[in-house]
């Protein structure tokens, strides 16, 4: 089994973290792992796209995805997802979006539109098979007090969907490992989203 996930995120939201966390949960399972990203930009205002595959060696051959091939896209922020299409395709493609606008200074600066979650979803449908949109940094700031827990977040509600093909007890595992210091809220949080990506699937059903 080859599967590809791309991580989407502007400068905070946590696409580091979590790409180190599913990372080192796929290699837990015994997968051949490979990743890469781009953070640099996120000093200029830019997008940290993170890319992380896992499978048999034969079937990961290069860190990056090719076009239109992603398995599951997880969008730290909602732009970024309509940012992410490019890796999509409509038969094979489900996105995971936290509904949480982190507007850049430019749209203020250079009076640039930015769009509705409702508009970004109509322009992200031709190129997904599922779409599923929830406020992981409401939620985590609600719960936690802060909103940096909202990445773990997705994970778990990736988890509970059943969209990304990890085991649970691989995952704990990795968050205390990636996250030591506050693997108490992070465990937490990830048990937050499983229940709130079940709940969901459940009720789809």
């Amino acid at each position: 089994m080859k599967y590809d996930v791309l991580l989407m995120g502007v400068g905070g939201t946590g696409v580091l973290t979590t790409q180190v966390i599913i990372a080192r949960a796929a290699n837990i399972e015994g997968y051949y792992v490979r990743g890469v990203q781009l953070h640099g930009l996120a000093q200029r205002g830019g997008i940290i796209p993170a890319f992380v595959r896992f499978g048999s060696e034969n079937e990961v051959s290069s860190p990056g995805i090719m076009q239109a091939n992603a398995d599951l896209i997880i969008a730290f922020e909602q732009l970024e997802a309509l940012r992410a299409i490019y890796y999509a395709r409509k038969d094979k493609t489900i996105f995971i979006i936290n509904n949480h606008p982190l507007i850049p200074v430019y749209s203020y600066v250079l009076n640039i539109h930015y769009p509705t979650m409702d508009e970004i979803i109509k322009r992200i449908e031709p190129f997904a098979k599922k779409i599923y949109v929830f406020n992981v940094s409401q939620l985590s700031r609600e719960n936690f007090g802060n909103v940096v827990f909202g990445n773990v977040m997705l994970i778990g509600i990736a988890t509970g969907l059943g969209v990304l093909k990890l085991k649970e007890e691989s995952l704990h595992e990795a968050i205390k490992i990636t996250s030591p210091r506050e693997v108490e809220n992070n465990i937490k949080a990830f048990e937050l989203g499983l229940k709130l990506g079940k709940e969901k699937l459940h009720k789809d059903k």
